[in-house]
């Protein structure tokens, strides 16, 4: 036995290499592997620790958290190293020599694990691509879940777990759709049929984004005309989204939508297919009895199945019915349609409540609303082609009223934005708002009591109601110059 292990600590301790006064022995390379594993470990611990325990207490974002325990756990394992071969006794000389003696060699077989390291390196430094951000990389679309030095590990929306070359990454181009945060524009492409209205089909689309509940109204929806193609009129839908890592299910579901909307207003979309069918009524005269009913099925013509949709009024027709917008060019009328939509209201809905934000000016296009001032007994009604909502725009307030439909009734919404934007671009129509509120005298004197109460009127405002909120519409929306 003795002999034996005389024998084995020969083997181990003999040279098998020598570099002038160095040499290289098994139980060298034995100890040289313990102390690696050893400082492995020992970081793997460290990076779970410093991730979860303290980095994410400072406040840290996932991908910081991830990046800063990364590189701190590598260099930890590289002092441990260097440290554990120190104590162990072994001459950090000889593996210099041997390693500058390899690395030659092992560079050239190396090369790719050599790039792929610098790019990990790189890609912890720089923080471009973080852990936990969701991106879209040569047709693949996932959330990274971990970037070590030679590879990026992405999991996929169906779960999937692909490990990417961290050089493959670095040396091409990465939609990262969530660099600053999680909100951003999802386009949504549109190709209709050349016989259709453009300003119908914009007024479609937004109506369809805002029955939408995953688009949020922080930058309202917008339409763009992009082209005409071979067979199509091509729009592009841009919404916001809180969560642009899930805009393929915002997308889906608002595909149905559009399709719904679309079929509602007679619009096709564009299709390159053409089906020509030749009627021949001689097939069905001289058909056989047996035969009769099948001939005669396939001489009729092919049934419109969107025409069984009742066809809703364009909210450009509705607002030509309205006074200030009788005189409006089409061009005037459909930069009004970008920028609101269609609302409808059942009898008893409320539109708004007592203290919401005035975040919406609304023009009835039919039917009738109503609210109650304090001490009234009868409700104030406000018709088909009246402003409702202009005050608490105006002034910046929450709203003073609770107005509810008094019957079925649709209205159109413009955000502060929009409204903004529609003034500055149209003199004229501003000219027109402007010059029509003084139609609206009674329900400026009814409001004087609340807004008195809130402090935002002054002795101008007692003088002449009319002309201090037409000097309030010119101080937020007179177009400038």
């Amino acid at each position: 036995m003795a002999d034996f292990f005389d024998t084995v600590q020969s083997v181990l301790h003999t040279p098998l290499f020598r570099f002038d006064s160095s040499a290289l022995t098994l139980s060298l390379i034995a100890e040289f592997l313990l102390a690696l594993l050893i400082a492995v470990l020992v970081a793997f611990g460290f990076k779970r620790v410093f991730a979860n325990q303290i980095l994410s207490r400072l406040g840290f974002r996932q991908g910081t958290r991830e990046s800063i325990a990364t590189i701190t756990s590598y260099g930890l394992a590289v002092f441990l190293g260097l440290l554990l071969l120190q104590m162990l006794g072994i001459n950090l000389a000889s593996i210099a020599v041997l390693a500058g003696s390899l690395g030659i060699g092992i560079g050239f077989g190396l090369q790719d694990i050599t790039r792929n390291f610098t790019s990990g390196i790189a890609m912890l430094v720089e923080q471009k691509l973080k852990v936990g951000d969701f991106i879209e990389w040569e047709g693949l679309s996932g959330y990274i879940v971990e970037i070590s030095l030679r590879s990026t590990v992405i999991r996929t929306i169906t779960q999937r777990h692909i490990v990417i070359p961290n050089s493959n990454l670095v040396g091409s181009q990465v939609v990262n759709w969530t660099y600053n945060d999680t909100k951003g524009w999802v386009p949504v492409y549109i190709s209709v049929a050349h016989e259709s209205d453009p300003v119908l089909v914009i007024e479609a689309l937004l109506d369809s984004a805002y029955l939408e509940e995953t688009v949020s109204y922080e930058y309202p929806p917008e339409v763009y005309f992009t082209g005409f193609g071979q067979t199509s009129l091509d729009f592009v839908l841009w919404i916001w989204v809180n969560r642009v890592d899930l805009k393929h299910k915002t997308e889906s579901s608002l595909r149905f939508i559009i399709d719904q909307s679309l079929r509602q207003h007679h619009i096709r979309l564009a299709s390159p297919r053409y089906d020509l069918w030749h009627r021949n009524p001689n097939v069905v005269v001289q058909s056989s009895v047996t035969d009769y009913e099948q001939h005669l099925a396939v001489q009729q013509a092919v049934p419109n199945f969107s025409e069984s949709h009742l066809k809703p009024i364009a909210v450009r027709d509705l607002l030509r019915q309205i006074p200030y917008f009788a005189d409006c060019s089409t061009v005037e009328l459909r930069k009004l349609v970008e920028i609101g939509h269609r609302r409808r209201l059942e009898a008893g809905e409320v539109l708004y409540r007592e203290g919401d934000p005035g975040d919406a000016f609304y023009i009835i296009l039919s039917g009738t609303v109503g609210y109650t001032l304090n001490g009234q007994d009868q409700p104030t009604i406000m018709t088909a082609g009246q402003f409702i909502g202009e005050f608490s725009l105006m002034l910046g307030i929450p709203r003073t009223v609770t107005v509810s439909a008094m019957e079925d009734t649709t209205v159109f919404a413009i955000s502060p934005q929009g409204f903004k934007q529609i003034l500055q671009s149209q003199p004229r129509l501003y000219d027109l708002i402007v010059q029509e509120m003084g139609r609206h005298e009674v329900e400026l004197t009814q409001q004087k009591r609340r807004l008195r109460e809130l402090g935002l009127i002054n002795q101008e405002y007692d003088k002449n109601p009319v002309v201090w909120v037409k000097k309030q519409l010119e101080k937020l929306f007179a177009p400038q110059i």
